[in-house]
This record gives structure tokens, sequence and C-alpha cells, in this order.
């Protein structure tokens, strides 16, 4: 599956930032080159690396794309996990690898503002030649409250803001890129987005609760959940799909899979895949490359060398 637009994307915390470029080389892949560090005072940030794959003719040694991720301020980290952006090269399109991480994302794509719904399947986003994304990601299940919609309408899918919220309720997103730093710019839609919750609807504590609970038990089933929370199966299967997107089976196997790429980004670990397996909580290392060939269209060794959690800045993993 191709789609236009873009979504994704690594994550690490501290006041330090790691700027990732990819510079194509023979055989379309996309490799990280180098990278420089700077300290922000007003936010964290963390760029990270990821596998791309060259679209069109080019010179080997051109800087193809980069990504800057920024923690929300106090007023928006209930909702959301992390503001970024990705910027591509003004001379070449950029193919990413898109995977599963159980989040709903708002995004500004050249000035266009989008919502990206939560997908359960790997897709390529093909991001042309200077393409500017700035986009806020919501915590797992929360996405609703702040949309006004339910993330099961999202599902596999993206939508103009537009249609979710009306003219009005876009007009200060649509002023975002006039702004002339990327700074004012993150500071602009987090002003938009504090006027939003304002208008928010409830949050669905038992859904929250019950996917605090599932990543403290990852071999936990719908049964024990149901008994946690006080809520039936089927009022469980309901609700999570109103909230995330689908139900809480689904949920805790991308999650798993959310925790193996993390884990795979340590050093202890890389390479061996049994004890990824064992210590990502699958049953072994059968069930492992079956969840990453689902979620990602890879084996796991052609995977995890090259992909970080997207969810990396969440308490859930």
């Amino acid at each position: 599956m191709r789609c236009e637009w873009f979504r994704n994307i690594a994550r690490s915390s501290g006041s330090s930032a790691c700027i990732g470029i990819y510079r194509i080389v023979r055989g379309g892949a996309a490799r990280a080159v180098s990278c420089s560090r700077y300290r922000n005072t007003s936010s964290s940030e963390a760029i990270f690396w990821r596998e791309g794959r060259k679209t069109d003719e080019l010179d080997m040694g051109i800087a193809i794309s980069y990504y800057r991720e920024f923690c929300p301020p106090p007023a928006l980290a209930e909702y959301l996990l992390c503001f970024w952006i990705q910027r591509i090269h003004p001379s070449s399109e950029f193919t990413q690898r898109v995977l599963p991480d159980c989040c709903v994302d708002v995004l500004l794509i050249d000035g266009v503002p989008m919502v990206i719904g939560p997908w359960t399947e790997p897709f390529d986003a093909n991001l042309p030649p200077g393409t500017n994304i700035l986009g806020a990601r919501c915590h797992p299940g929360l996405a609703p409250s702040l949309l006004g919609a339910p993330a099961s309408e999202l599902l596999n899918l993206s939508a103009s803001l537009c249609d979710l919220w009306g003219s009005d309720g876009t007009a200060e997103f649509m002023r975002i890129p006039h702004e002339a730093t990327v700074a004012a710019q993150i500071s602009a839609m987090e002003t938009a987005l504090i006027v939003r919750i304002a208008k928010a609807g409830p949050i669905d504590n038992a859904v929250r609760a019950g996917i605090e609970w599932i990543a403290r038990h990852p071999h936990g089933h719908v049964e024990e959940l149901s008994q946690q929370i006080g809520l039936s199966s089927r009022q469980i299967q309901r609700r999570f799909t109103t909230a995330v997107g689908y139900g809480p089976k689904l949920f805790q196997s991308v999650l798993r899979f959310q925790r193996l790429l993390n884990l795979a980004g340590t050093a202890a670990l890389k390479g061996n895949l049994a004890q990824l397996a064992a210590d990502a909580d699958y049953a072994d290392q059968a069930h492992m490359a079956r969840e990453v060939q689902r979620f990602s269209g890879k084996t796991p060794s052609g995977l995890l060398p090259s992909s970080q959690s997207t969810l990396r800045l969440s308490s859930l993993i």
C-alpha cells in the first residue's frame, strides 16, 4: 500500500537532540551518515534514522530526510505523546515504511491539516521532494476525546481535519504555516490544540485503565481485564474499538511489537533474536517472526536493525 502522507519515527527522552540525515547509496537503501547534537532549553527532542528507498535517480551523497521530535507542554501532556517535524530534501522523493503503533496523529502536511488514524498493517508513505510535516501524536486511546470522533472511523485511513472540525474549528491550524520559524509553528500548534482541549469530550478512563493493565500484563487475557475494570468482554471490545480503533487483543499485539522494536535498539540484545523474543513477551521466536511479518512485512533480521519504536517516549513500553 502507498500513501502520500507520512506518520512514524521512533524517539527517546532527554534534553539533547540528534539530527538524523539519510543519504542515498547504491541499491536504493538510505543510510544514516551524520548526526549533530545540540541543546534546546524549551523542549526535549529526538531524531532517528529510518530505512528508506530511492524512488528516483539521484547521485550518491544527497541527504534526503530528517526528523525532529519535541515533548509537549504540560497543558497537552495528558493527550499528546509528542510533537514532531519531518522534512524532505527539495531534490528527492523519500519512501518510508510506516508501522502500526496504536496512535492517531494530527498533522500539517505542507500546510494542509490532516488526521491520521490508527493502522493495523504496514504501508509505504511516499513523501514528495520538499515535503514539510508538523505533527502531534496522541497517546493511545485518547484521540477520540480530542478529535470528537471514534478512532474506529479512522482505522487505516487519513482524513481532512476540516471534515472533522469544520472550517471554524481548523482556522487556527490554517494560520500555522504562516509562522516564520519551526519553533513558532510548534508554539502555534500548541495554542490551537490547547484551545481544542477546552472543547474536548470526556476521556474513557475505563479504557485508559485497560490500556495500562495490558501494558503491565502482556500475557493477560480479556477475561482477566474484565474482572479488573468491571466491564464485560463485549463492553471492553466495543469501548476499545471506539477509543483505540480496534479491540484489546490486537492492541496487545501491536504494543508487544512496539516493545520488541524498543528492545531491539539496545546494544546488549542486538542480533540475539531468541532473547529478544523472550524479553518482548512472545511465546517463542517463531511467534515473534509471525508478528513481525504481520506488522512490518519483513523478517526480524530484515526489520530490527533499522527500525525504532514509535512509542519509545511512552510509559506503556
